[in-house]
């Protein structure tokens, strides 16, 4: 039952920050769909169903099932998912700048992390 609970609450606010990176520039939108597929498949099939229903979400929804058919990203996906990564390490920095190293190493490690995700996937060519 806790398990449960923690699965719905992970779709729950993966959901959210898929519908604001829908909206918001530079906030990935993809990645959190697949976050709440995983969460609600586990979880809740009710909310499942939902997550199908959000309009604003068909997009990152069709990138997700294509990923989880042919196991490969899109070219212009993985592109726009480093450029966004390292956009935000750009942003950090000059909004930031040296004053907040810690949350600048955490961004430029989030950004490697992408970048290496992206080259290890498989690029689908169809």
């Amino acid at each position: 039952m806790i398990k449960r609970a923690i699965l719905v609450l992970i779709g729950c606010i993966a959901t959210a920050l898929a519908i604001a990176g829908a909206i918001l520039p530079g906030l990935p939108t993809t990645p959190f769909v697949l976050v709440a597929l995983w969460a609600f498949a586990r979880s809740s099939e009710v909310l499942l169903r939902q997550l199908h229903r959000v309009p604003l979400l068909s997009h990152a929804l069709l990138e997700a099932h294509r990923f989880e058919e042919r196991r490969a990203i899109r070219l212009p996906i993985k592109v726009l998912a480093v450029s966004v990564a390292w956009a935000s390490v750009a942003v950090t920095l000059l909004s930031a700048g040296m004053t907040a190293p810690v949350l600048l190493s955490g961004v430029a490690l989030a950004a490697v992390a992408a970048s290496a995700f992206m080259w290890w996937i498989p690029t689908d060519r169809a």
